[in-house]
């Protein structure tokens, strides 16, 4: 998707069309502006998104790049209309407003505030953003090898493994780059949510309605790795004077790998249903 084709033919861009020019770049490098409330955002919002209301962008302009490519979106595309007229007119060259909004965007959604991640999987109190998503990790490892157990499909259960050892990777690099730091993460120190780890009954409790087959399992997989992914966007985001921003960016291309590995799988259940 090439940028410049885009804002030569208009000032806006489709959600699908913003779908893909996401998907294209490196994540973080395209700087995705939500103008809407925080109620709104803490619902759902695109992945990496920076939220800066409408109502607070005229004092706020000086957290965003000038000179990066920008798509602005909201509920329905009329207040990031305004808002990317706004900073046109403030010197922002290259902004595209995402028609429609995201009702019209059929990719995957975060949910939580900017400073949330997995809400299943991320509470109370940690030392610091490695322990916290070190603990997500954890916790998605496993999901992914309870899911794996369960499952009736060979391909699903292999897929869902890998997932699992993917975590596992993550976890470890997690740890070595907190311990270049000084700091130590004590794996018996963290526990996956719910304490004690977790059981089926727990997934069970928690997502039945969204287990029920191989295809939904896969949906539910995308929505926690697009979280991950928005955590590690966000982490990177606030790291972005230090050697952490280029270790967080790593994570969180991983984890867009990791997305769109589920997505192609998806297509497939979908396809030879």
């Amino acid at each position: 998707m090439n940028w410049d084709t885009l804002f030569t033919r208009q000032q806006e861009i489709s959600a699908d069309d913003a779908r893909e020019l996401i998907n294209d770049r490196p994540p973080g490098s395209l700087q995705v502006l939500d103008v809407r409330q925080p109620a709104e955002y803490k619902e759902f919002h695109l992945p990496g998104a920076i939220l800066v209301p409408l109502n607070s962008l005229s004092e706020r302009i000086d957290e965003l790049n000038p000179a990066s490519e920008t798509v602005v979106y909201c509920r329905s595309g009329a207040r990031s209309n305004a808002a990317s007229q706004f900073l046109r007119n403030q010197g922002f060259a290259k902004v595209l407003n995402m028609r429609g909004g995201i009702l019209q965007w059929q990719g995957e959604k975060a949910t939580g505030g900017e400073k949330q991640g997995l809400d299943y999987f991320i509470t109370g109190t940690y030392d610091s953003a490695f322990t916290m998503a070190y603990s997500m990790e954890a916790g998605l490892q496993q999901f992914y090898q309870i899911l794996a157990r369960s499952a009736k499909d060979p391909e699903v259960a292999e897929l869902l493994d890998n997932m699992a050892a993917f975590e596992e990777g993550h976890m470890a690099k997690l740890a070595a780059q907190y311990r270049k730091i000084g700091g130590e993460i004590d794996p018996e120190a963290i526990t996956p949510i719910p304490e004690g780890g977790l059981t089926m009954e727990d997934l069970w409790a928690n997502f039945g309605d969204q287990l029920a087959t191989p295809a939904m399992v896969i949906q539910l997989a995308m929505g926690f790795e697009a979280q991950a992914y928005d955590l590690y966007i966000r982490l990177a985001r606030k790291n972005q004077d230090s050697e952490l921003y280029s270790f967080y960016q790593k994570l969180a291309e991983e984890e867009k790998k990791h997305l769109n590995r589920l997505t192609g799988e998806l297509d497939h259940l979908l396809a030879t249903a």
